[in-house]
């Protein structure tokens, strides 16, 4: 992953479940070094709506306390934010081909 701090950062992630057209759901699993490594959920659901798709992000994370540190630490939400970007940029790649 690329910061927003401009460093870069391994991830591990386990795919939880895939419903093509639907829902991709991973476990982050930090990257297995250091004290700190992050852990959390996220859930990606989409919903077609009109001639557009509704996506709905959703991480959970152990605690308040967790989110805000990875937030404050990886830009946790940026990064959610940046990921939701760049999947819409990858789609209109394939829009025309």
């Amino acid at each position: 992953m690329h910061g927003p701090d401009g460093q870069d950062y391994r991830n591990k992630i386990q795919f939880l479940k895939i419903e093509k057209s639907q829902l991709i759901s991973y476990q982050h699993i930090g990257d297995g070094e250091g004290d700190e490594d992050v852990d959390f959920q996220s859930d990606i659901f989409f919903e077609s709506q009109g001639d557009g798709t509704n996506l709905t992000m959703i991480q959970v994370f152990k605690s308040k306390q967790e989110l805000e540190r990875v937030n404050q630490k990886y830009g946790a939400i940026e990064g959610g934010k940046q990921h939701v970007g760049n999947l819409s940029k990858y789609l209109e790649t394939l829009q025309k081909s």
